[in-house]
């Protein structure tokens, strides 16, 4: 719990400093981490959409299955 603590301080710190050096800019993004932001965003939508997809198709296919005609 305490090594946590005392990294998050570091880190704190040494971006205080770093902005107050004119190194990152006062919120700290960059166009790295967006990008990597919106590719991550990108490859959990597609997960997302192709696990959807698995579940209608399984959903229909037992459907098929399970539907029996009635003779009358």
């Amino acid at each position: 719990m305490f090594n946590i603590l005392e990294k998050t301080v570091e880190t704190v710190a040494t971006t205080e400093s770093l902005a107050a050096a004119g190194g990152v800019s006062g919120l700290g993004f960059h166009l790295t981490d967006i990008k990597e932001a919106l590719l991550c965003s990108v490859a959990g939508m597609v997960g997302i959409f192709i696990v959807i997809g698995i579940i209608i198709l399984s959903v229909s296919l037992l459907n098929k299955a399970g539907n029996k005609k009635e003779d009358k």
